[in-house]
């Protein structure tokens, strides 16, 4: 449905079509009316371009309705439609980010800590009414909010990009999963809400981490409603070595070990499987970063429930089609 923000004055533009046609057809009288004082009306378009009587009168109405149009554009056109818009109930999802220095392997572009951020970023982004919380681990673990939230950009977002190589490289080395999963488990509310956790990691196995895992296992037998997703990330067919960078951001050479021997990084989908399936939860693996978009929506869409049908309109802008419109009438104006 086509409507104005100026809807009162469309009246004046249509008195203005009106106006300029017959001012048109004043003018070509008038013309007219001096080509025959001038001579032979006949004898005179036998040697000039004159247009015919049929032709004036569409240059007229071409000329008029491009005013016309262009007086639209001024009420500021707008295009309404309807579309059924499902309210869903909402969720709380905590993101579990794994950010030992594994994570910086640019086996996955731009790195496996950057594009994990990226997507959780695009997933957020998208969201309306579920709330988020972030945990973050390498050798310990640590809740980067006290309570999941649903003020994505001021507060979510924010404390997501702090999380950079700087921050990597502040916190202890190592990847502890069962610390993970326990502090997780503990972001939760205590509202009957459905409650789902995204653990994404390369899965570099700790010693320590098993007999975490166990405890965290016991806190699950008391929360049944945690939905639980290991994400892995990283390709699987080759080890990767660890970028160390300038402020400018080149590579000024390689992570080595004690004896100065260059570290290599691989995901162990093994122990991730595993892991999944103590805690009772779902294991996928993204070896390029390409398929995270695709599992993040999965996961949401596969726990959201649509509690209500809504109306809801959409308004669009369609100045520029009239604009167009009144160019492509002023041009046929001048080719007649």
């Amino acid at each position: 449905m086509l409507f104005f923000n100026y809807e009162e004055y469309k009246i004046a533009v249509y008195i203005l079509f009106g106006f300029l046609f017959v001012l048109y057809l004043f003018l070509y009288r008038r013309k007219s009316a001096w080509l025959k004082a001038f001579g032979q009306r006949s004898l005179i378009g036998r040697f000039s371009k004159i247009p015919t009587i049929h032709r004036n009168l569409l240059k007229g109405a071409c000329i008029s309705a491009a005013c016309c149009t262009m007086g639209m554009v001024i009420l500021q056109p707008k295009w309404q439609t309807t579309q059924d818009h499902y309210e869903k109930e909402g969720l709380e999802i905590v993101f579990v980010l794994d950010v030992s220095i594994s994570m910086l392997a640019e086996d996955v572009k731009p790195n496996r800590l950057q594009r994990a951020k990226m997507e959780i970023s695009h997933l957020v982004q998208g969201l309306e009414v579920d709330r988020v919380g972030l945990v973050v681990f390498a050798a310990r673990a640590f809740s980067l909010l006290p309570y999941p939230t649903n003020d994505y950009e001021r507060v979510f977002l924010r404390i997501l990009n702090m999380i950079n190589e700087n921050y990597v490289r502040f916190v202890p080395y190592g990847t502890n999963i069962g610390n993970a999963f326990i502090l997780a488990m503990n972001t939760f509310s205590k509202e009957d809400t459905k409650k789902v956790m995204i653990l994404l990691t390369d899965g570099e196995e700790q010693v320590i981490t098993r007999s975490q895992v166990a405890e965290a296992v016991k806190l699950l037998l008391e929360r049944r409603d945690i939905a639980i997703y290991v994400v892995g990330i990283g390709d699987l067919k080759k080890a990767s070595p660890i970028p160390k960078k300038d402020k400018e951001g080149s590579v000024t050479g390689y992570e080595v070990t004690e004896e100065g021997e260059t570290i290599y990084t691989k995901p162990n989908p093994t122990f991730l499987r595993e892991i999944a399936e103590m805690v009772g939860g779902t294991y996928q693996h993204d070896a390029t970063g390409n398929e995270l978009r695709h599992i993040f929506e999965q996961v949401l869409e596969r726990h959201k429930n649509i509690v209500g049908i809504k109306k809801k309109n959409i308004i669009k802008d369609v100045s520029q089609y009239f604009l167009g419109g009144a160019l492509a009438l002023l041009a046929l104006y001048f080719i007649l």
